[in-house]
């Protein structure tokens, strides 16, 4: 059998919760525990829709986030944590192909925080435009924190620090991040094109 045909062979059995994958030992420890204590312009975060973004929003979304653009130092550290997990998700799937990710936003979820369902289907992240994203990933900072699930196509997950989540963007993933009912959770996330 040719390539395509083995493609299609494994695209008929697989569900919806085949195409979310979750890899360890994504993220160095010491580049998470870094992450955790630098000194970062964090801002309290809004909920846009594709009409405009809605400063209030906390019947939405309660946390703090901060871009890491190209010019910070952490950009290519972070960048390469990505390209491992990407690299991963192309080889399980091979029709997928990243050309393109978003800058990377730190999501810092104190006690209290969270972020309700929905999906990823965006044109645009904060002023940033490039296209619909294929899939969206993220990398956990850290574990030690109750509540705080992560819940994408029903599926819940708990990640490890220093793991990864990539899962695709849209309609048929909605996901949220429940109530964190003790501690901080760190995360970091790019949207994939």
């Amino acid at each position: 059998r040719n390539s395509m045909e083995k493609v299609w062979s494994w695209y008929d059995v697989m569900n919806v919760h085949d195409y979310i994958k979750v890899y360890e030992d994504t993220v160095d420890k010491n580049l998470c525990d870094a992450l955790m204590v630098a000194d970062l312009d964090w801002k309290s975060s809004s909920f846009s829709s594709h009409e405009k973004v809605h400063e209030d929003s906390e019947d939405r979304v309660i946390m703090d986030d901060v871009w890491i653009h190209k010019d910070n130092n952490f950009y290519n550290p972070l960048k390469d944590c990505f390209i491992k997990a990407i690299r991963q998700y192309e080889y399980e799937f091979p029709l997928f192909l990243c050309e393109h990710t978003t800058d990377f936003r730190i999501n810092r979820y104190s006690q209290g925080g969270f972020m309700s369902r929905h999906i990823d289907n965006i044109h645009h992240s904060h002023g940033q435009k490039w296209g619909y994203p294929h899939v969206s990933a993220l990398l956990y900072l850290n574990d030690d924190y109750s509540g705080g699930e992560f819940v994408v196509a029903d599926k819940e997950i708990k990640p490890k620090k220093g793991s990864s989540i990539i899962f695709p963007s849209n309609f048929m993933y909605p996901h949220e991040a429940k109530t964190v009912t003790k501690g901080i959770r760190w995360s970091v996330v790019a949207w994939l094109m």
